[in-house]
């Protein structure tokens, strides 16, 4: 992962000077501000920055009003730059001063950036081709040392990926168990129309792994999922999947380790044990299928988005969708023109934004200098970490003087608001009927914030009915919602997953005997520091509870902080030589205690809100009520003091053994 040929600023400047052409002709198609900062970067000439500060508004690239003559002088001195260095070759920077840095990320972003994301930007930035996560040792253990111990990983998904990536750069050996044939997990499983992501996707990518060919701003599911498979063939990670076999059970042992159960595609179970079991599996995984009186007797086909049956003829049929979720945003847009009726029926409505980005192509030009300008591509992911996280976290904290608590939270808050609704009249204003159906009466976050995929103007086709109402039954040829019955021929379910029922249905027993499921029940998982879990020795959760991000941001970002807090705790067990790392109580409970504390605070909690992050008590099971920045800090460092590390009874008989055998005293 270090020095990627790919982002080596040296081989950058000779490919665009040699091509020199191509490369002032590509870059008048490419985002000023990121072409910028490659300037700054490249000569440690600030003064550009002064001038162009006062046109930009934000981090999206819309946000800047840069004018053409100044958007033109940038270009021509990033030209002049790179074929100077070409000419005269020199030592370059490894990075930008420090003051120069927290300058450039201001101007980025169009305003005052906390000088606590300096270090997570230096980070995310893959700044001169470095990785600034790779994993090291402290002291290398013995060759046998490592070869005797074995980690176990459930799923191939993202979070699978890149666990597996950094324990082969340890040299910890491995396994994954994937249920599925192929890697992806989610991304290969959802396959419903127009399938795709809300969170742009050169931020929806590892750190380690910039993409900087994505073809969409927001990628469908299948440019997605060659992303995942690429990953797992560039990292040789797939000679170590057992595909189509599934954990079905897992139970901690006294020698500190874990037996466990799988169960392969043809019905046959094995049994293996292993030091360390990672779940990678997500709150993504399950489908939740609603218990719907007379759904199982519907005539025709049903099926849930996440399990798409595309041989399920749509074009000309009565299609009834319930759910108006994400998939649902997604899919109701796609096959509306092809259904000759579609019928949707909303428990309540979404607030969902437009983007000006979300429908359209990358530029070839913006492209062209992902790949071959010096710290372009850099400087675009980290505005992305700012424009679709950070810079509104603080709106969605309550304002418990605020006076109208029902509608919004605080001033800024209530601007989303005005802003939404605002958008949502340009669209439907004029039908009445609708209106009531899609302004929200709570917050807007207060259930995810979805992206308009022309979902307003999918509600004024003549062929689209949108009922707001309780769906009672289904009977053999139709829906039944208060009463009324809505004739359908095929039945899609877009309701979401089993989120809080985390870990479902794996078997997983802890040292003192207690399963997962007994300990968490159906909807109240909890974890240290999003992790670890008292009474689970050796056991890590990736995409844990409370780790979920609701604001914006990238799960991605969450799952390599994760895992590198795991590649901490993995290296103090190993490097010290204890047979088990499991949390102590006091230090889970401290954690959990603070988590609840701000959630409290949180739109996510509001009294008028039905989401998937809350469970029936009330609590918010899934989502991290801080910034990205602080997950980063509580995940940075793993403090063994927060733990039970111990030698078994049994590893002291083995090591008296291996002396014995080996003549030591």
């Amino acid at each position: 992962m270090q020095n990627d040929p790919r982002h080596d600023p040296y081989r950058q400047i000779a490919y665009a000077a040699a091509h020199a052409d191509e490369f002032s002709a590509a870059i008048a198609g490419a985002d000023i501000v990121p072409l910028l900062m490659s300037y700054v970067q490249l000569t440690g000439d600030t003064s550009l920055l002064d001038e162009a500060a006062p046109h930009i508004k934000g981090a999206w690239n819309y946000m800047q009003t840069i004018p053409t003559t100044l958007q033109n002088r940038i270009r021509a001195a990033l030209v002049q730059a790179v074929l100077d260095f070409a000419e005269r070759p020199r030592e370059l920077p490894a990075e930008p001063a420090a003051g120069d840095f927290k300058k450039m990320i201001d101007v980025a972003v169009g305003e005052t950036v906390p000088p606590e994301y300096v270090q997570v930007f230096r980070e995310e930035m893959l700044i001169a081709g470095r990785d600034a996560r790779t994993f090291s040792w402290r002291k290398r253990p013995a060759e046998t040392t490592l070869a005797a111990f074995k980690v176990m990983i459930v799923g191939a998904g993202f979070s699978g990926l890149a666990m597996a990536v950094r324990l082969q750069e340890a040299g910890i050996p491995y396994v994954i168990v994937e249920k599925n044939a192929e890697v992806g997990g989610t991304w290969l499983e959802n396959n419903y129309p127009d399938c795709g992501v809300d969170t742009p996707c050169h931020f929806f990518s590892y750190s380690f792994e910039p993409n900087p060919d994505w073809t969409r701003y927001f990628a469908k599911r299948d440019e997605i999922l060659g992303y995942i498979l690429h990953c797992a063939k560039k990292y040789d990670v797939r000679r170590h999947i057992r595909f189509q076999e599934e954990v079905t059970a897992a139970e901690y042992q006294a020698d500190g380790t874990w037996a466990v159960r799988t169960r392969r595609a043809d019905g046959t179970e094995a049994n293996e044990t292993v030091n360390v079991l990672v779940t990678a599996v997500g709150a993504l995984n399950r489908p939740a299928i609603p218990r719907i009186p007379g759904l199982k007797d519907f005539k025709g086909p049903w099926f849930h988005t996440a399990q798409w049956d595309s041989k399920v003829p749509i074009k000309g049929r009565n299609v009834a969708m319930i759910g108006t979720g994400a998939s649902g945003m997604q899919t109701g847009p796609a096959i509306a023109p092809q259904v000759g009726k579609l019928t949707i029926f909303q428990r309540s409505p979404h607030w969902a934004m437009k983007h000006p980005l979300y429908h359209q192509e990358v530029s070839t030009g913006a492209r062209w200098a992902m790949r071959n300008v010096p710290y372009y591509a850099s400087w675009y992911r980290l505005t992305l970490f700012w424009a679709a996280s950070e810079a509104f976290h603080w709106t969605l904290k309550i304002d418990p003087a605020w006076p109208h608590p029902k509608r919004s939270l605080n001033a800024m808050n209530e601007k989303w608001r005005e802003d939404l609704t605002a958008y949502i009249m340009s669209k439907v204003g004029h039908r009445k009927d609708l209106l009531p159906k899609v302004i929200p009466d709570y917050p807007p976050f207060g259930k995810r914030m979805l992206r308009d995929n022309n979902w307003y103007d999918m509600l004024l086709r003549d062929n689209v009915e949108l009922v707001a109402a309780h769906v009672e039954r289904v009977e053999a040829d139709a829906v039944v919602a208060d009463g009324k019955r809505y004739p359908a021929d095929v039945i899609v379910l877009a309701t979401g997953f089993q989120t809080k029922r985390m870990l479902s249905p794996m078997h997983i027993v802890g040292a003192a005997g207690r399963s997962i499921r007994e300990l968490w029940g159906d909807e109240d998982p909890r974890a240290h520091r999003g992790v670890t879990v008292p009474g689970f020795p050796n056991f890590y959760v990736i995409y844990g509870p409370n780790t979920n991000l609701a604001h914006g941001g990238s799960a991605i970002f969450q799952t390599e902080c994760q895992v590198n807090y795991i590649m901490k705790a993995l290296r103090e067990q190993l490097e010290s030589g204890w047979d088990a790392v499991e949390v102590r109580q006091e230090a889970f409970q401290q954690f959990n205690d603070r988590v609840d504390g701000m959630l409290a605070n949180m739109v996510w909690t509001h009294p008028g809100v039905t989401n998937w992050y809350k469970n029936s008590a009330g609590r918010i099971a899934l989502n991290w009520p801080g910034r990205l920045v602080d997950y980063r800090d509580v995940t940075a460092e793993f403090d063994p003091a927060e733990y039970h590390l111990t030698r078994t009874p049994q590893s002291d008989t083995r090591a008296v053994a291996r002396k014995v055998s080996s003549g030591a005293p």
